[in-house]
């Protein structure tokens, strides 16, 4: 029995022994096919975006083929997505919605398709492996040059647009629609009647188009520091404030000063897009959680309270400069956006062309974070028409913008395609990755 045992004993080691050593041996082969020398990979793992603007390519694409051949052209230089104006500052939409016009003509362009214009991006969006994000001007709703678009339609935006102290004379008041060097005729965001319109517009795109990565607020602000003038505007500041308006150069002065209102005045206007994005966004998450929401402003902070676009955190709070209350950074709106594109559209790119000034590539794309203090995701963006043929100047804005936030966002193909910056990007999205 004794021996027996041993027997067991001795050919159960044996086998285990070689069972071990096989393992390890396996395992020792392995390990040595483990490369030691790991390759970049091909391609950036940032948002890499281009806007197309509805206005400048209205005509260009017309077509399905145009768009298949850009978005071909831009999947080859390096994007991976893009933003679709699909509801620009003219008020008509440019998808298939039952609370807009169709936008089929233009000043003195006509297009008319018998097919969803977005709906065909987001196609061959994921035909390329790429991702839209739809983009709209939130408040403007027509073309003043020739009184074209939504508000010039009917009369239900009678006294909804934004009214203008041009001249700080309060008895001249001019309504934004009858002016024709402004980007688009906006509607007052202080007004509930179109903080409602504007969501149930929002929710009209996110419902019918659940495969966008996003959705993009432009425009979502007063259109100058001068306006927001009208009567519906004061009553609702004083409602918000508590304070009462007997002349509105309380607010500005007749000498274009800051009057004894002005700090409460920017803070109720700053609380009134804020307010306007916060709507937006319980109405995006709630229809869709996964959607981003994203929001393009200047990237030049200290001069954004002059429209009501406080996109700092709300831990941020500003000193020194005498203009706001102590209350401001409660508007900040960081928290309440996925994505900020961050407009550091300068002549610019580096700080040393331009020294002593806070208006370059680099300083923007360098110093965002002590405002956002990482409350949502930064992109910085650049407009590509400062820097026409200049190929360096493009390639190096676009290698600032990935090194230095979450991605880049290129204004706008019509500026690429007409100054041929396609290499110029493709060599600042390469010099990126290989750095």
């Amino acid at each position: 029995m004794r021996q027996l045992l041993f027997i067991f004993l001795f050919t159960f080691s044996f086998f285990s022994s070689c069972s071990n050593n096989d393992y390890k041996n396996s395992r020792d082969k392995k390990e040595d096919k483990i490369p030691t020398d790991i390759e970049k990979p091909a391609e950036a793992t940032k948002p890499i975006q281009m806007w197309i603007d509805a206005h400048a390519n209205f005509s260009r694409f017309a077509n399905k083929e145009n768009i298949t051949s850009y978005m071909e052209k831009m999947k080859e230089t390096g994007f991976n997505e893009v933003y679709v104006d699909v509801k620009p500052g003219i008020g008509y939409a440019l998808y298939d919605s039952d609370i807009l016009p169709q936008l089929t003509k233009w000043d003195n362009e006509t297009v008319d398709r018998d097919w969803d214009y977005l709906a065909f991006w987001i196609e061959e969006a994921e035909r390329l492996d790429m991702k839209v994000i739809a983009s709209l001007s939130v408040m403007g709703f027509g073309y003043t040059k020739t009184k074209e678009g939504l508000i010039y339609d009917s009369d239900r935006w009678n006294g909804k647009t934004q009214v203008e102290m041009p001249d700080n004379n309060p008895d001249n008041l001019v309504d934004i629609r009858d002016q024709t060097n402004v980007d688009a005729a906006m509607l007052n965001p202080s007004l509930p009647e179109v903080q409602s319109f504007i969501i149930s517009i929002i929710e009209e795109i996110v419902t019918k188009y659940p495969d966008l990565k996003g959705l993009c607020l432009d425009y979502c602000r007063w259109y100058g520091g001068n306006y927001g003038f009208s009567d519906a505007t004061i009553d609702a500041f004083e409602a918000y404030s508590g304070l009462a308006v007997t002349n509105k150069n309380d607010i500005i002065t007749s000498t274009g000063g800051i009057g004894p209102l002005y700090s409460q005045w920017i803070e109720f206007r700053s609380m009134t897009i804020t307010n306007l994005i916060t709507n937006i966004r319980s109405k995006v998450k709630l229809i869709n959680p996964g959607m981003e929401l994203h929001l393009w402003a200047s990237a030049h902070w200290n001069s954004r309270y002059s429209v009501g676009q406080n996109w700092a955190s709300k831990d941020y709070k500003p000193t020194g400069s005498g203009i706001y209350t102590e209350t401001y950074s409660k508007t900040g709106f960081a928290d309440q956006i996925d994505v900020f594109s961050l407009g550091a559209y300068a002549e610019y790119v580096w700080k040393s062309e331009n020294p002593n000034s806070e208006w370059s590539v680099e300083n923007f794309a360098t110093t965002y974070s002590n405002y956002t203090m990482e409350d949502c995701h930064v992109y910085g963006s650049i407009g590509t028409y400062a820097y026409g043929d200049k190929a360096s100047a493009v390639s190096d804005a676009v290698h600032l913008c990935l090194k230095n936030t979450d991605g880049i966002m290129v204004f706008e193909i019509s500026h690429v395609i007409n100054n041929n910056q396609w290499n110029a990007i493709k060599e600042g999205i390469k010099r990126y990755i290989n750095s």
